[in-house]
């Protein structure tokens, strides 16, 4: 069984690396780390992962939300948002796109959260 094939979108090159090790000892192979919306648009497309761990504040002139709806739409990768902030915060502006396929974790947070959200998240895009 080949491994799934993830690629990390996050501003803050220690957080990056937190996450590619996690992911890594899960099981997964971490393609490669974006620093902002423009390059997952790039990276994703190119590379075509199973999956994106995507910041939603980044830094640039899009977020993570708009990376995803571009992302979703020219080639359906299943991604987990991953940020500091409380879901509160982000569903009160009405920006969340959550259909199958899109997951949601809170920072910090820890390995087993996040096995379970992207086994929830892969399981639910195979259905797509």
């Amino acid at each position: 069984m080949t491994k799934k094939r993830v690629l990390i979108v996050e501003d803050q090159a220690i957080t990056a690396f937190d996450e590619s090790e996690i992911m890594r000892e899960l099981g997964y192979e971490v393609i490669g780390i974006a620093m902002s919306a423009e390059e997952a648009i790039i990276q994703s497309h190119r590379d075509l992962p199973d999956l994106i761990l995507m910041d939603i504040k980044l830094n640039g002139e899009m977020n993570g939300l708009q990376a995803t709806l571009i992302i979703q739409e020219r080639d359906n990768i299943p991604v987990i948002y991953v940020t500091a902030y409380g879901d509160k915060t982000v569903s009160v502006s009405g920006e969340l796109p959550i259909p199958n396929g899109i997951g949601y974790i809170v920072k910090p947070f820890n390995k087993e959260e996040l096995k379970s959200e992207v086994e929830r998240v892969l399981s639910s895009s195979k259905s797509l």
